[in-house]
């Protein structure tokens, strides 16, 4: 059985990156501004799949749990209620 150590730091290690994850998604919202352009819709996934497979294969030997998807989905929604707004504001900025 894995120390209790070893997994709450994969939940965090997970919640960073649903929280990346998230900051990623607004990053596209920007590029996308206005635009219905269903390339950038569909390039969002691979390069999801390229940030967070790593975090995935370090954080739990690519083995997807419930846990896995609970924590992402914790990450991006803190993500969204902490810092969003400021980086929508800094990121509109431009």
């Amino acid at each position: 059985m894995e120390k209790i150590d070893w997994q709450l730091s994969t939940i965090v290690l997970l919640m960073l990156a649903g929280a990346g994850w998230g900051f990623l998604a607004d990053c596209f919202r920007i590029l996308k501004k206005g635009r219905k352009n269903q390339v950038l819709d569909f390039v969002f996934w691979p390069v999801s799949l390229l940030f967070l497979s790593p975090v995935i294969f370090y954080a739990n030997w690519g083995e997807v749990r419930l846990y896995l998807w609970l924590s992402l989905g914790a990450g991006v929604v803190l993500y969204r209620k902490l810092f969003r707004r400021a980086v929508m504001f800094l990121l509109q900025k431009e």
